[in-house]
């Protein structure tokens, strides 16, 4: 997938960009949860704005925040439920593995992730 951080006008973090990688998620439609969002509400982070749009069966996300130009900086995205294969799908997985697993389960998956080879 080949992003650009100057895409649609706008201006993407490299952070929003691996959160796209990642998520399996088009930059076009995040691009359009932001340029056509069906609610906008504020952000967690002081003046941040959060961008809501359902495409299809997904919710997208995207938070943007304005620079000293005025000009939008897109800061990070995501979608609702994740797309198939997507991190966030793998760490849904390791959490209920290690939610519903037995002592030792979870021992050797605290083990696993403190050595760096954890599910994710």
């Amino acid at each position: 997938m080949t992003q650009n951080n100057k895409y649609g006008g706008v201006i993407w973090t490299n952070h929003a960009l691996e959160r796209l990688n990642q998520r399996y998620m088009p930059q076009s439609m995040a691009l359009e949860a932001f340029r056509a969002p069906d609610k906008t509400i504020p952000g967690k982070k002081a003046h941040t704005t959060e961008f809501q749009k359902k495409i299809n069966t997904y919710y997208v996300t995207v938070i943007a925040t304005k620079n000293e130009k005025n000009e939008w900086v897109l800061l990070s995205c995501w979608v609702d439920p994740p797309m198939p294969g997507s991190i966030d799908i793998k760490k849904r997985k390791a959490y209920l593995d290690y939610k519903n697993g037995s002592f030792w389960k979870k021992v050797w998956i605290t083990v696993k992730q403190q050595f760096g080879i954890g599910n994710y």
